[in-house]
C-alpha cells in the first residue's frame, strides 16, 4: 500500500514541475520580458536600475525620459512602462504615433 502511494505522489510531482515551469514562462512573455531583462540589468541587486547599469542597453539613451520621478534610477515599474515592453504604447496607455485628427 505505501508503495502505491509513493508511486502516486512521485507520478504527480512528475507531472506538477513542467506546469510550473510553464507558467513562470508565461508570465515572463506577459510582461514583455520587463521582469527578466530588470533583474538582468540590476547588477548590484538594489531593486532598481542606475544609469551605469543601463549603458550599453535599449534604456541608455531614454533614461531621462523613462525616469519619470527625475531620482537618477528607473524602478521596476518605470523599466516596465518603456516602450520596448509596454508594446509600443507610452507609460500612460497612449500610442507612440499617429495623428488625434478625426475625420
Amino acid at each position: 500500500m505505501k508503495a502505491r502511494t509513493l508511486i502516486a505522489f512521485a507520478a504527480t510531482a512528475a507531472l506538477a514541475l513542467p506546469l510550473a515551469a510553464q507558467s513562470q514562462a508565461d508570465q515572463a512573455k506577459s510582461d514583455g520580458g520587463a521582469a527578466a531583462m530588470f533583474r538582468s540589468l540590476d547588477k548590484n541587486r538594489d531593486g532598481f536600475l542606475s544609469r551605469d547599469e543601463t549603458k550599453g542597453s535599449p534604456y541608455e539613451k531614454d533614461f531621462t525620459m523613462l525616469d519619470k520621478d527625475n531620482d537618477g534610477r528607473l524602478s521596476p515599474e518605470e523599466h516596465a512602462a518603456a516602450p520596448q515592453h509596454s508594446g509600443g504604447k507610452a507609460a500612460t496607455g497612449g500610442t507612440t504615433g499617429g495623428s488625434s485628427k478625426k475625420y
